[in-house]
């Protein structure tokens, strides 16, 4: 039965079984071993049919328990369906498609409308001796409410708008607002030839025909590399890789946002890279949250260097071109690395394998490791800092960070933390600046520091943001015209048509949102204003993009159907903050005090720990003249935001107005040490000084 098939089994089955009639029989007639090498790899099976062929998990009417969920897997001739019972309700439900296929395996059913929904119990596909053949359960129980955004049936755990994709070839979404529903298509079910090779189709027409024409970009690796010791680095000699194959695997290996319905499009053009932020990345920039593997390869000397994906995977197995260390000292030469006097374990223990130290592995998906690809050395220190796991506690976990930094001060005496990411966020703004404009930095760097400061950069050092705006970097430039919010509009006259006729979508768009934002869109109409509102359309089955939509049309002037779609927004996820703020703030312009109380207090019921909700609930009190509601909001706000001083400072405002003075000093002993050089912070402290001496100012 295919539900005991074996790990090692499991890649006999792959080489043998067909995987169905596609592109891919097309290119075998030439490529014979690279499609047959494709057919054994994950991309080959990342999506298929349900079918006897197909299905690893164990269907002979098997029953699965979790908390308050009841599942029953069976099989009605060569149809898979699943009975469930979730919160005393049962419904039955038939697998449509298999998802994936190791270490796990997941199964999509079709919910109505199009929708495609990937069940939250999965088949463990790896050995009974690793723990699996087996359902187990992805999500946490209090997702498993179906008004849970996080529930199977949610939003977040749609096929259509969060994961197909990546999983199926020339993916078109088509998602219709108005009703919502999907009208979805794939050329290629699976991860197939025209994933990466765009004129693939066109490429084998050709051939057919004796001509010649490209299969699209040159994705290979070029030149060699001469492998380095502790003396000298690794040396690159040939020719250079094109950055087309990075950009290519990337474009799916990262946590991106795609901008439109192009069907090989490229990054940092039709993908905007998520940058390293807080809670996806830690502070280090280590990875935290499932956010892929780009994001931590663009921090690496090895992408420094040339390094390129087909370097250490075969690209068509997906597998490792070399098992254990021998992958890494193609580069790193054996005797200088791959001995006890480098890594201080026992030769061939765990310990000893590069990986465990410079990339160490997380788990998601409850079973599934993934390894770093910043290839950074272990920073215990940094790690502390940080809060990032410690890679050598990852092995000895009887041990704590104080003695991994014994260790490594003990075991490697001449060893230098060092943490670019991590430093220069605790850096002063001159040298944050100077940072910025150092195109010999990491771009990600460089584009997620100018972002997360870009407030702060607007008001003290504005020219280093419209000078991003012409850098040679479309990531740095998108980071620019993100950050160009904080300036002023009179800034951005003389850099808005640069902007909005930039030769990449995602720094046209960005300009735009910008220059929307700022009220400095030229009179001259552009074809941004179409290719916005494309993308307004392309993220609408989020409450994400229906938030944005909102924020769009009340810019427009129509603040009726921007309060639909931020509702619209909630309804999809009745915790989604933006769609709350941007509500109340739309309800408080209407004076409709009542209403936003009321939207305020739901999102408080989803987030109580939430401290712009208190803070916009206490300024919202204070609208309807109620002082001692809006004095206990705003003391909460203050109380989980301490480092907020806008916060404090309007707390103790409102503390010295209604005449509790002593709280207003307590408040302002907190705002002395956030905002000590706030001239509205300086005058409060005199004015709460006079009061508590009864003088007048």
């Amino acid at each position: 039965m295919n539900h005991l098939i074996t790990f090692a089994g499991l890649f006999l089955l792959m080489s043998v079984q067909p995987i169905m009639a596609s592109e891919a029989d097309n290119c075998r007639q030439c490529h014979i071993q690279i499609v047959d090498e494709w057919r054994t790899s994950q991309h080959a099976r990342s999506m298929l049919p349900a079918t006897p062929d197909n299905v690893l998990g164990n269907f002979s009417h098997v029953r699965f328990f979790s908390e308050d969920v009841e599942a029953k897997f069976y099989r009605q001739s060569d149809r898979y369906h699943v009975r469930l019972t979730e919160s005393g309700q049962t419904s039955n439900w038939t697998v449509r498609y298999t998802f994936g296929i190791y270490p796990l395996q997941q199964y999509l059913i079709e919910t109505g409308d199009g929708k495609l929904q990937a069940l939250n119990i999965a088949w463990d596909s790896r050995s009974v001796d690793a723990g699996g053949q087996r359902w187990f359960r992805l999500d946490a129980a209090e997702h498993q409410r179906p008004e849970n955004p996080l529930h199977w049936r949610g939003v977040y755990q749609n096929w259509n708008g969060m994961c197909a994709d990546c999983h199926s070839t020339a993916f078109r979404k088509g998602y219709i607002p108005d009703t919502d529903r999907y009208e979805s298509h794939f050329e290629q079910i699976n991860v197939s030839c025209s994933a990466c090779h765009a004129r693939a189709n066109t490429h084998a027409q050709a051939a057919r025909s004796g001509e010649s024409q490209s299969a699209g970009a040159d994705l290979s690796a070029r030149g060699a590399w001469l492998t380095g010791t502790l003396e000298h680095k690794p040396q690159h000699t040939g020719p250079l890789t094109s950055t087309k194959q990075v950009e290519t695997c990337g474009r799916c290996h990262s946590l991106r946002t795609r901008l439109d319905q192009s069907p090989a499009g490229g990054l940092n053009n039709h993908y905007s890279l998520t940058r390293l932020q807080s809670p996806l990345y830690y502070a280090d920039g280590r990875v935290r949250e499932e956010v892929f593997v780009l994001g931590s390869y663009l921090q690496s000397k090895m992408h420094e260097a040339g390094v390129v994906c087909s370097n250490c995977h075969n690209p068509h197995s997906g597998k490792l071109l070399l098992a254990g260390n021998a992958l890494c000292s193609q580069c790193h030469a054996a005797p200088s690395f791959d001995q006890p006097h480098h890594h201080h374990h026992p030769q061939g223990s765990p310990g000893a394998q590069c990986v465990s130290c410079h990339m160490p592995e997380t788990t998601y998906m409850q079973i599934d490791p993934r390894r770093e690809h910043n290839f950074t050395t272990p920073n215990p220190v940094t790690s502390r800092q940080s809060d990032s796991p410690d890679p050598c506690l990852a092995c000895h976990n009887d041990q704590n960070r104080e003695w991994s930094i014994q260790q490594m001060s003990f075991l490697w005496p001449e060893h230098r933390e060092r943490s670019d990411w991590f430093e220069i966020q605790q850096a002063d703004l001159p040298t944050m600046v100077r940072f910025i404009a150092d195109q010999q930095q990491v771009a990600l760097y460089r584009a997620s520091l100018l972002e997360q400061q870009a407030g702060t950069i607007g008001r003290v050092a504005p020219k280093i943001i419209l000078q991003q705006l012409q850098s040679p970097d479309p990531l740095m430039r998108e980071s620019g015209w993100k950050a160009a919010t904080n300036l002023q509009p009179s800034d951005l006259h003389g850099q808005a048509m640069i902007g909005l006729q930039d030769t990449h979508l995602n720094v046209r768009l960005a300009a735009f949102e910008a220059l929307m934002l700022a009220g400095a869109l030229p009179s001259k109409p552009t074809r941004v204003r179409a290719e916005y509102e494309a993308y307004l359309q392309q993220q609408s089955d989020r409450p994400a993009g229906r938030t944005l939509i909102g924020r769009y049309a009340r810019i427009s002037g129509d603040s009726a159907v921007a309060e639909q779609h931020f509702k619209i927004a909630l309804e999809m996820d009745n915790a989604y903050l933006p769609a709350y703020i941007l509500l109340t703030d739309l309800l408080r312009n209407q004076q409709r005090f009542v209403d936003a109380i009321a939207s305020l207090n739901n999102g408080l019921d989803q987030l109580p720990e939430n401290s712009s909700l208190w803070h916009l609930r206490g300024l919202t009190w204070l609208q309807l003249k109620k002082h001692e509601e809006a004095l206990g909001d705003l003391g909460k706000a203050a109380r989980l935001a301490p480092d907020n001083w806008l916060f404090s400072y309007r707390y103790a405002l409102v503390s010295l107005r209604l005449g509790h003075i002593e709280q207003a000093q307590q408040a302002a002993v907190t705002l002395s040490e956030i905002a000590p050089d706030n001239p509205q912070v300086k005058a409060l402290l005199k004015e709460i000084q006079a009061k508590k001496q009864n003088k007048p100012l």
